[in-house]
Order: C-alpha cells, then sequence, then structure tokens
C-alpha cells in the first residue's frame, strides 16, 4: 500500500518457447549475430532447416570491422539470405530474434545510415527469395545463436551441408530443436 493505493506489480508469467518447424515443402533460415564490444569480436551464423528439422546447410563466420550488434545481425542475415539465392531455395522463411532487425528490414523502422548499402541488398535478396521475415525470442532461435558465437572465435567462414557436419559445440543445441524440446522464457 502506497499512500492509501494499492499497487499491484505485474508479475510475468513464464512462457514455453521452441522452435517451431517449417509447413511440409517449406524451409526456414535462421540467423543471428553476436557482437563482444570488449574484444571486438563479432560473428554471424545460420542454418536452413527442412519440415523434418534436418539440417539443409549451416554456416559461420567471422565479421572484421563491425560497428554494433544490428551490424553483425544484418550481415549474418545476408549471408543466410545469400546463400539460398546462390544454393536455388526459394520461397523461404526466416527468423531472426533481433526485433529492430525485422522492423528495419520490413519498413517498419529507419535504417541506420551507416547500414544502409547492406540493408538495400537484403532487401533485394528478400524480394527475390520470396522471403519472408520474422521475429522470434532468442530461446526459439538458439542453433542460430551457438553458430553466430562460435563465428566470434574462428578466423574463416564454415559452411556445413548436414547436422552430422556441424561442430560438437554446437550439436546440443541443435539435437534439442530436433526433438522438440521446449525452453521456459521468464
Amino acid at each position: 500500500m502506497n499512500g492509501g493505493v494499492h499497487e499491484h506489480s505485474k508479475i510475468a508469467a513464464p512462457t514455453v518457447v521452441k522452435w517451431m518447424h517449417p509447413p511440409i515443402g517449406r524451409l526456414k533460415l535462421n540467423v543471428d549475430g553476436a557482437f563482444k564490444l570488449a574484444t571486438d569480436g563479432a560473428g554471424g551464423g545460420g542454418i536452413l532447416r527442412d519440415h523434418e528439422e534436418r539440417c539443409v546447410y549451416a554456416f559461420s563466420k567471422n565479421y572484421q570491422g563491425v560497428i554494433s550488434a544490428l551490424d553483425a545481425e544484418t550481415r549474418a542475415l545476408w549471408d543466410g539470405l545469400t546463400i539460398c539465392y546462390n544454393k536455388g531455395f526459394l520461397d523461404i522463411m526466416v527468423e531472426t530474434d533481433s526485433l529492430n532487425l525485422k522492423r528495419i528490414v520490413t519498413g517498419q523502422m529507419h535504417r541506420p545510415w551507416e547500414l544502409t548499402c547492406i540493408i538495400q541488398d537484403v532487401a533485394i535478396i528478400t524480394k527475390k527469395l520470396k522471403a519472408r521475415i520474422m521475429h522470434v525470442p532468442r530461446e526459439a532461435n538458439q542453433v542460430a545463436h551457438s553458430l553466430a558465437g562460435y563465428g566470434c572465435s574462428t578466423e574463416h567462414f564454415s559452411c556445413w551441408e548436414s547436422g552430422a557436419e556441424i561442430p560438437h559445440v554446437i550439436k546440443g543445441s541443435y539435437c534439442l530443436d530436433k526433438v522438440g524440446c521446449p525452453t521456459l522464457r521468464l
């Protein structure tokens, strides 16, 4: 009670979150970027999966000259879309845990001038692929998050053609997604 008025604080109930597979015949690309200000390290990663949760490809990359987390997120999205385009994968679903990136790419928010060129490229590739970009909570994007972190620690671009080939440090989150294991979001 505060001055005769009851104050009610809202208690958020935890929600169950998990990666959802795309519909039959569609592919889903999850991407994420990582930016570590303390070490000036940045990386990105992504994974393309089918409706049976099988990895079609996954990638991880170290980024030099990155200026922000949004920059790393945008580069990871560009890399993922470019790989899809080069491999001929069209009409894909794309998920990112960066709400700002989703809003910028879909025209709901102004883009930072320093990222104008790459965001214009992303918009062009998105139209060519007929890609739909959606926002998901980080808990539903764990494999891409792990791949982005892995990208921070490598010196080159890595691409894997199956779930069996991805690095051991990524396999845990990949296997949890594959069996539909949920995560609690507090």
